[in-house]
């Protein structure tokens, strides 16, 4: 496991460091994962590969705070929301940071193989990240909860909040694949989920219903950090 990237201390460390992110993410877009190194980094951000180590002392390191970067822009969208419907709520939120991720879409576009590898250092799924989806599925029971239409009991509100950060990763996934104008099939599909939010909702209270959410969250939630 990377070890956290030491946060600088001055003005200078603060852009030097700024420096090296920056040059590692265009060449992770240029070149992926396996095609980039520590010492092309270096070079990049014309800095010692010494001094690189000292602020990253991996690539990996660097997609991880990449990753932490985007569970706190969704932190900061949730607490900003307006206390509609669980749907709306999940569809703006949905929209807001897709916007915020955009301009590292070529960056994520290069670590797609290793984000999705389970023993990777970068792997969405693996230890690494263990915080940061922790974190993120706490966002998202904030999410729930500020609802008018949120569950009154707790346990359901849990699950949902587990289910809907799953397709929050889902959706991302489809983004990155979407290569149609302005990503309208991304629009399209976030308008459907919304709306199925939505037709749903009133069914959330029927036992059945609740059971088979209950049975959902407790195949996924595991793996996403619940």
């Amino acid at each position: 496991m990377s070890e956290p990237p030491k946060p600088p201390t001055t003005p200078k460390a603060v852009a030097t460091r700024a420096r090296i992110r920056d040059a590692a993410f265009r060449l992770l877009a240029e070149k992926g994962y396996e095609g980039t190194t520590m010492r092309e980094i270096a070079d990049t951000a014309q800095t010692s590969l010494g001094l690189t180590y000292r602020y990253f002392p991996s690539k990996d390191a660097i997609i991880l705070e990449l990753y932490g970067q985007f569970q706190g822009d969704l932190a900061h969208i949730v607490a900003d929301l307006p206390p509609t419907t669980i749907a709306e709520r999940f569809f703006t939120a949905m929209v807001k940071l897709l916007e915020m991720m955009a301009p590292y879409r070529a960056t994520l576009g290069g670590l797609f193989s290793v984000s999705l590898n389970p023993r990777s250092g970068a792997g969405v799924f693996g230890e690494s990240v263990a915080q940061v989806r922790h974190e993120a599925r706490a966002v998202f029971s904030d999410l729930v909860r500020g609802a008018r239409d949120a569950p009154k009991d707790a346990p359901m509100r849990d699950d949902l909040a587990t289910l809907l950060y799953g397709m929050q990763l889902a959706m991302v996934l489809f983004w990155l694949q979407d290569h149609a104008a302005d990503h309208a099939r991304t629009t399209a599909l976030l308008t459907w989920v919304r709306d199925a939010l939505a037709a749903a909702r009133p069914a959330l209270g029927l036992p059945p219903v609740r059971k088979m959410l209950l049975r959902l969250a407790g195949i996924v939630g595991p793996l996403l950090g619940a």
